[in-house]
């Protein structure tokens, strides 16, 4: 009689590879638990100091959606700093939010109107944002800058007390998710200077 003989089934690879895929911690997971990381870069003037808990006035610079949305979170952002939010002082801090192209805003008045007689390369004026615009360029591409803008004056004497920008790094976060980084982190330098502070920004 002839011994039976025991043979072991061979995986087929593909079945193989994803065995040995789920048998290493943390892989299969990567993908989905990935994150889009970029950076904001901060700039700031301090030109007189800012008291701790001063009173402030805030306002945004225009009625646009995205300077209110800031303005909103400035304000709660601030109260929790221990600043006062109101009117009976003589400071006032305005908030501004700008997206606008790079290529296209820094462009002198005589290219702009020779560009003009090409359809296909024409720059547009955007009377809500006052900037420039490219049809070319859609609008969240790399060279398209996002900016939150912060000013403090002094109602009294009409001098900037503190001045402060943050610009982000890429268009890989988008604007309203970079202002919600972006903006705590503008505040944390309010009435100091910085030059070319590097913010990480994640969605």
């Amino acid at each position: 009689m002839p011994f039976a003989t025991w043979r072991p089934a061979l995986l087929s690879l593909p079945l193989a590879a994803a065995l040995a895929i789920a048998a290493v911690p943390g892989v299969g997971r990567a993908q989905s638990d990935e994150k889009v990381v970029s950076s904001a870069t901060i700039n700031a003037v301090s030109y007189e100091p800012i008291p701790p808990g001063a009173v402030l006035e805030t306002q945004p610079e225009t009625q646009s959606q995205m300077d209110d949305d800031a303005w909103r979170r400035a304000d709660s952002d601030l109260s929790g700093r221990g600043y006062t939010i109101g009117s009976e002082g003589n400071l006032v801090l305005t908030v501004a939010t700008q997206l606008t192209s790079r290529l296209s805003a820094d462009q002198s008045v005589g290219e702009v109107n020779a560009k003009k007689t090409d359809p296909k390369n024409a720059a547009l004026f955007s009377t809500e944002g006052n900037t420039l615009l490219n049809p070319r360029d859609p609008v969240n591409t790399t060279d398209r800058a996002f900016r939150i803008n912060i000013t403090v004056y002094d109602r009294s004497t009409g001098h900037y007390i503190w001045r402060g920008s943050a610009e982000r790094a890429d268009a890989s976060i988008d604007p309203a998710t970079a202002m919600r980084e972006m903006l705590p982190a503008l505040l944390d330098r309010l009435g100091e200077t910085a030059k070319d502070v590097t913010v990480p920004l994640e969605q």
